[in-house]
Parts: structure tokens; C-alpha cells; sequence
């Protein structure tokens, strides 16, 4: 054991000062960020966060990780230790440029608020909201410096109050960046087994995704909509403390992520009962700007085009002449006139890049119709 310890000893050591050459290199970044921001402040129109340059410290880190791992044979740092280790780093440094808050569909907890957290890091202040439209109200005002709001899930699609909100040509925000999460949702009960489950509690999204598994396991339960899956939790406990409550909070379960376990004295029940267990939601971080080009980026866009027959396959010529891919197109009603629908959709590119700028300008000119650039964006990577 005495040449075990002394190793062990000198090994310390050596991360110790390794440590310590660490720390000063995150203070010597620090202080470069704050040159950045300060010549920022001095331009006075150039926004502080970039998600572009961001996405390109990232790719190019990941990059020299792959090859540092091939050229040495040594064992790989995984690429979402990687990420977690610079967004912290990004987001403190970004911070000493100019204090961030950052609103999300609450309560703590949620997903959203996790997609917000691996998106910007520790540092910021986090707002939550009780609903989506007011997560865009504080970024429109200025009292968030940006929002993160759910978008789609891979398996149950369109989050459509998102979508709404974008449609509504008042509204006066952009898409600067999106965050892809993996998603796995849990059963919490305070009953003792599951036959003894009467009802299922959740937001509608988690319920559609778990949906498979629920029939099976809890066939007799009926469902219950909750504004967050952390609100469902909250439910549960506020019947259980309450006299009157006609809820039997005994005979409840609630689905939602493991961040439960810290918002509730719920017990976790079953893990993972997700249908799909490459299960991943998309969100949007909204601001006040979009994000300059990358390298690789999206586009998305809502349109809306003269009712004639021919017009959505004109529509989509627009962008395929120019081989611009269409990573998703849906469509959803206008809300302003019987039978009349606006049309979503993500494109491949920048929108500064020419045939990007070509096929919206023949759009807007030809097609009799009005199409709003809702942001341009780095590609993301699941989380």
C-alpha cells in the first residue's frame, strides 16, 4: 500500500497542477471575452451572443478531439463531455459580456428548462413562464434576453402553440439557434403498484410519447392534461396535502423527466417508459436577432400562398431548382380565414446565401402570396 499511495500522491499532484493551468486559462479567456464585449458596447448594433461562432469553437473542438483520439489511440473524451465542458466555459465568459436572461416554459424542471440550461450554461438568470406566449412576450419586450421554446418531436411532431405564436405576423422575434434533446420520460406514483393507477398525469406531449406504454401497462387509467410535466407533479402533491382535494393523489402517477425527483417528494416508479428511446424534442432559442451564417445552417420560414391549384408544388420548386433541401414543411390554419392555411418549413442554408435569398425573393414576387424569414441558425447536434 506504501508505493500505491506514494503514486497515487505524485499522480494527484501532477492533476493538481494541471488543474491550476486550467483555471488560469479560463480566466485568460474570460478576459478576452470581456475585450469582445467591450468592443462590442463601442459598435453598439453588434449582438453579444453569436450562436454561428459559438457552433464553430464547438465543431472545431469536437473535430480536434476525433483526431487527437485517432492519431494517439487513447481513449476518447466523448463528444458531449466536450460540449457540456465549453458551453459552461462559453456561457460564463459570455456573461462577463453582458449579464442573460433566459426564458422558458416553466416550472423548473421541464424540459424546456433543460434545453435552456445545456444551451447557455449556469451562469444566466432563468425566467420561468406559465405559458408560451409568455415566454415570447419577455423576449419581444426586452425583459428576457432570449426565450427557449419547443418546437417538434421527432415522433409526435409539431408543437403546434409554438407554431401558432410564430404565425403571428405581429410578433417580432427571430430563431438564433436550436437544441436538439434526448428525451426519456418517467413514472411517478405514490401508489404501490401499477394496477393501483387510476389516472395518468402530464403535459399533452409527454402523454403522446408514452402513449404505447401506457395502454399496455395502465390500459383502465384515464389521462390528464397538465401545462408542464413538472405542473403534474405539483397537482399530485397539492392534493396530497390538501382535505378537500377530489383528486385521490394515492391512485396518480405522473410522467415527466427525472428532474422530478428534486421538484417532488414523488416516488419514481418506472424509468424510460418512452415509446421510443431515440426519443428527441427540438427547441428554438428566440431573440431579438438571428444568427449570421456558419457553415452550416437552417432556415425556417412561414409562408402562406395564393389558394390556386398547382401553387405548393410552385412553391416548392422554388427552392428546389436551386437544390435547396426542404428538411420539413407542414402546414397549419391561418386562424384568419375559413379553409386558409400558412405553411412552415425549414430549409438547408443561410439566408444570406444567394440561391437562399433568390428562391424567397421569387417567392415573395411570384407566387401572389407573403413569406416571413423567421431566423437563419447553426445545426444543431442531439444532446
Amino acid at each position: 500500500m506504501g508505493d500505491l499511495e506514494t503514486k497515487l500522491n505524485k499522480l494527484r499532484v501532477s492533476i493538481d497542477a494541471v488543474d491550476d493551468e486550467i483555471l488560469g486559462l479560463i480566466r485568460k479567456r474570460a478576459q478576452l471575452a470581456t475585450q469582445v464585449g467591450e468592443a462590442k458596447q463601442n459598435t453598439g448594433d453588434a449582438p453579444f451572443y453569436v450562436p454561428s461562432r459559438e457552433a464553430s469553437i464547438i465543431r472545431r473542438l469536437l473535430s480536434q478531439n476525433d483526431a487527437a483520439a485517432e492519431c494517439s489511440h487513447e481513449t476518447k473524451i466523448p463528444d458531449a463531455a466536450i460540449h457540456g465542458i465549453y458551453r459552461e466555459i462559453i456561457g460564463a465568459c459570455l456573461a462577463l459580456e453582458h449579464p442573460m436572461t433566459i426564458a422558458y416554459l416553466g416550472p423548473e424542471g421541464t424540459f424546456s428548462h433543460t434545453a435552456s440550461t445545456r444551451q447557455f450554461g449556469a451562469t444566466p438568470t432563468y425566467m420561468a413562464c406559465g405559458s408560451l406566449a409568455m415566454v415570447f412576450d419577455e423576449v419581444e419586450s426586452g425583459r428576457a434576453t432570449y426565450g427557449v421554446v419547443p418546437v417538434e418531436n421527432a415522433f409526435e411532431g409539431a408543437v403546434t402553440p409554438t407554431l401558432d405564436l410564430f404565425a403571428d405576423m405581429e410578433r417580432n422575434v427571430f430563431i438564433c439557434a436550436e437544441v436538439q434533446l434526448s428525451i426519456h420520460h418517467h413514472l411517478f406514483s405514490y401508489a404501490d403498484n401499477l394496477h393501483e393507477i387510476e389516472t395518468v398525469i402530464s403535459h399533452p406531449q409527454p402523454l403522446g410519447q408514452c402513449r404505447n406504454w401506457i395502454a399496455s401497462h395502465l390500459p383502465n387509467a384515464g389521462l390528464m392534461e397538465s401545462s408542464s410535466t413538472i405542473r403534474a407533479a405539483q397537482i399530485v402533491d397539492e392534493a396530497r396535502n390538501s382535505s378537500v382535494s377530489a383528486l385521490d393523489w394515492k391512485k396518480c402517477a405522473v410522467v415527466g423527466p427525472y428532474s422530478i425527483v428534486d421538484q417532488s417528494e414523488l416516488p419514481l416508479m418506472q424509468r424510460n417508459i418512452e415509446d421510443f428511446h431515440d426519443n428527441t424534442t427540438r427547441f428554438f432559442v428566440i431573440g431579438q436577432h438571428d444568427s449570421p451564417a456558419s457553415g452550416e445552417d437552417k432556415t425556417s420560414l412561414v409562408m402562406s400562398i395564393k389558394d390556386e391549384p398547382g401553387a405548393l408544388h410552385k412553391l416548392i420548386t422554388s427552392f428546389a431548382e436551386r437544390g435547396i433541401g426542404l428538411t420539413r414543411i407542414e402546414s397549419r390554419p391561418s386562424k384568419k380565414q375559413l379553409w386558409q392555411y400558412v405553411f412552415f418549413a425549414d430549409i438547408e442554408g443561410h439566408r444570406d446565401d444567394v440561391d437562399v435569398a433568390n428562391a424567397i425573393a421569387e417567392i415573395q414576387s411570384k407566387l401572389g402570396g407573403f413569406i416571413k424569414v423567421l431566423g437563419s441558425y447553426p445545426v444543431s447536434r442531439p444532446l
